[in-house]
């Protein structure tokens, strides 16, 4: 072998580490597709780069760029049909495989140079088996970093600017790396074999460890920005309970003076306009009745609040409630989860055209060591559900969603369990706690 010949990794090498790193990349994320179609379009994908990188190999200079730009298409197509991801989201996995695959095509090859031509070990058979080793090592190692990326974060969201990041970052990376194969005698090129190989490998390994750490960054970004407004979220909650509390106990002064006004005047009234007005009056102050009844005053605040969103919105709120049995929970716990709650049910009930169909239940109801929540409204959108949780149709999904997840982290944080579903166009959200928290 000339110095040319040494120097081309050959094209199996890479079709192989591109293959096992977009598969990596698969099976460590959400996938949208099934096993067997996973399987199907894996063989394909790595039909089509085995056949066009051995085509390919050793490619001129000229020809050299498009035929990349080929081979990203192919790895970028893969993970955005396989995988739960938005074009950017896909487009910043497909950076790290891409990445992944170049270091482990290049330490494989330099491994193999250095056992035959450097310590003289011969044989096909060495080639093939030092192959299987080194990419079993190598994808083991970078699957088990991806599965501890997903850590504390259950999907992370891509801005443009962290797309164009990581893009610059890999296009830097390839261009170092390849630059003594494409033109040996430049300025930054190695002299020696073993030189350019090192040179190669390390630019790769250092490209790795760069994405791999602007990953972990984007990611702490992204919990420090989920649990910021998580906690407005909760202090919104907590802050309306406090001023729908404050309100109940200035109206609860005059309503029942009210009441018997009302009363008195009905009976001195003439029948018609006057008798149907009182009337109507007295339905709308009704509302108020339903406070100081659940034995949980932070939960009949919030209820009343919601009662009365829901009047002016010509929603039916019915609630049959144990609030006794949320004694063990925090008062601003408390808000949050039934002030989220009714605000999602409210929120579907009023896009029902039919008055009939606004309709909303709630349960709390003890049993024996647990505490059972539930709340139920007509809703004839179809939902989509992500890990038993219904998945934002707002087009920003970085910016919305929130209410669920608070939802969520509130029943994390009494060890409780929450799960969604849509049935016969009603949704359904059930909680259970343990009643001692």
């Amino acid at each position: 072998m000339n110095t040319a010949e040494v120097l081309n990794t050959p094209g199996y090498y890479y079709a192989i580490a591109y293959a096992l790193s977009v598969f990596v990349i698969t099976c460590t994320n959400e996938r949208k597709i099934g096993r067997w179609k996973l399987a199907v379009v894996s063989c394909a994908q790595f039909a089509l780069l085995l056949f066009f990188m051995t085509v390919t190999d050793g490619v001129r200079q000229e020809l050299f760029v498009p035929s990349m730009l080929l081979i990203v298409l192919l790895l970028l197509g893969y993970i955005y049909i396989c995988n739960d991801f938005s074009l950017r989201e896909a487009g910043f996995y497909f950076v790290k495989a891409f990445i992944n695959g170049e270091f482990a095509a290049s330490l494989c090859w330099q491994i193999y140079y250095y056992l035959r031509y450097i310590r003289g070990i011969q044989g096909e058979l060495l080639k093939w088996v030092e192959l299987i080793l080194v990419y079993a090592v190598i994808f083991t190692i970078l699957a088990l970093m991806e599965l501890n990326l997903k850590k504390d974060l259950e999907e992370l969201h891509i801005t443009r600017r962290e797309l164009l990041v990581v893009i610059i970052i890999a296009a830097s990376v390839f261009a170092m790396s390849n630059l003594s194969y494409l033109d040996q005698n430049g300025l930054f090129s190695g002299t020696f074999v073993m030189d350019i190989f090192i040179i190669r490998t390390l630019v790769d390994l250092s490209g790795i460890a760069v994405l791999y750490a602007y990953h972990v960054q984007v990611k702490e970004i992204q919990i420090r920005f989920e649990k910021e407004t998580l906690h407005n979220i909760m202090e919104m909650q907590y802050k309306n309970y406090q001023l729908s509390k404050e309100n109940i106990d200035m109206v609860n002064r005059k309503y029942h003076d009210l009441k018997h006004q009302i009363n008195l005047l009905k009976t001195q009234a003439y029948v018609g306009k006057s008798t149907s007005y009182l009337e109507k009056m007295e339905r709308e102050i009704r509302v108020y009745e339903t406070q100081n009844k659940t034995g949980n005053q932070i939960l009949d605040a919030v209820l009343t609040n919601k009662a009365m969103i829901c009047q002016n919105k010509e929603i039916e709120l019915k609630f049959i409630v144990d609030g006794g049995a949320l004694s063990f929970m925090e008062d601003m716990d408390v808000s949050a989860l039934f002030g989220n709650m009714l605000d999602n049910a409210i929120e579907s009930a009023e896009k029902q055209r039919e008055k009939q169909k606004r309709l909303i239940w709630l349960y709390v109801t003890k049993e024996k060591q647990f505490v059972r929540i539930r709340t139920e409204n007509y809703c004839d959108e179809k939902i989509q559900f992500k890990n038993g949780m219904p998945v934002t149709t707002k087009k920003d999904r970085r910016l919305h969603g929130y209410g669920m997840k608070s939802i969520k982290s509130t029943v994390e944080k009494y060890h409780g369990s929450v799960v969604a579903a849509q049935e016969n166009n009603w949704f359904e959200l059930k909680i259970l706690l343990p009643a001692g928290g």
